[in-house]
């Protein structure tokens, strides 16, 4: 990690922690977000790759993003109700590092943070790369006001009648094992094991780094399950309609097998001209899995005109 730095910024009275990769030229700017469950330091390796492919010529900043990684911030799984808080902490994290060239870049629930920040900064963002985005047909739809998504029986009832993957990831984050005797405890009780099976060692070694606390002489995972899973099931609420909208050059890489980006949704967008979508062969963590490939496709896009 000797060119990746970890760093802090104080933000409206909460502490984040992000990952800085300091490039030769100040004017141009990559913003980076992770998905649910995962913190920046996972996507050093990728991050490495793209700064080689681009010869340190963009600072990278990747957001720990609130309830994940190292970041401080207030994370009470009861007062999450939308994807709002994301949206509102990136905002206020580009805002302090914007340049006059930025490319806002995410993987799948950071790839919804980062098109809502190109949305945002019209004037300030010059492409996105939406890597596998979490969208849903009914996330582009309108949302009656008075479902409150923060409600336990709400939640329960909506995921008793959808049976969808969504309401699965939900399940499975709240029965996630969070205490671990040391990190060597977490990389074998992780490794070739569920989302982490085809993953390279050095970056599952790099999920685990950045992704725990040391408390009372043993290891917790830092992104509570509460919060992951809290995340998972107001994804629901998270209104996407704005992805409609951008103006921008905007590249959406999406993986062949469980991908998180709808069918629908890519043929809504589809007649959009400032969109590219492209089918990569793997699962929805191929920037982990393929980085070699997907860094290669990113680099081209970043250098189209």
């Amino acid at each position: 990690m000797d060119i990746a730095k970890r760093k802090e910024v104080e933000i409206y009275d909460n502490i984040f922690s992000y990952i800085f990769l300091e490039g030769q030229n100040k004017n141009k700017n990559i913003f980076f977000f992770h998905a649910t469950g995962f913190n920046a330091e996972t996507y050093i390796p990728f991050f490495l790759k793209i700064n080689e492919l681009l010869e340190n010529q963009y600072s990278i900043y990747a957001l720990d993003q609130r309830g994940h990684g190292l970041s401080e911030a207030t994370a009470v799984p009861s007062e999450l109700s939308s994807w709002n808080t994301y949206f509102k902490d990136g905002n206020n994290f580009l805002r302090k590092f914007s340049s006059s060239e930025n490319i806002v870049m995410g993987h799948s629930m950071g790839g919804v943070v980062a098109a809502r920040l190109a949305y945002d900064f019209e004037d300030k963002v010059t492409k996105s790369i939406l890597i596998d985005p979490v969208l849903q047909p009914q996330s582009l739809k309108f949302q009656f006001p008075f479902f409150n998504i923060s409600n336990k029986t709400f939640i329960s009832l909506l995921n008793f009648f959808k049976k969808n993957r969504a309401s699965e990831m939900i399940n499975n984050a709240k029965k996630r094992r969070s205490i671990f005797a040391d990190k060597d405890e977490i990389f074998n009780h992780y490794q070739g094991r569920g989302a982490f099976t085809n993953w390279p060692e050095e970056t599952l070694k790099a999920y685990i780094n950045g992704g725990v606390r040391t408390e009372n002489n043993q290891i917790n995972l830092s992104c509570n399950p509460e919060w992951e899973a809290k995340t998972f099931a107001v994804s629901y609420a998270a209104r996407t309609n704005f992805i409609k909208k951008l103006n921008k050059k905007t590249y959406v890489p999406y993986a062949s097998n469980g991908s998180t980006l709808s069918p629908e949704v890519r043929d809504m967008l589809s007649s959009n001209p400032n969109y590219f979508f492209e089918k990569i062969e793997g699962s929805h963590f191929f920037p982990m899995e393929e980085k070699d490939l997907i860094c290669g496709k990113i680099i081209n896009f970043i250098n189209s005109l």
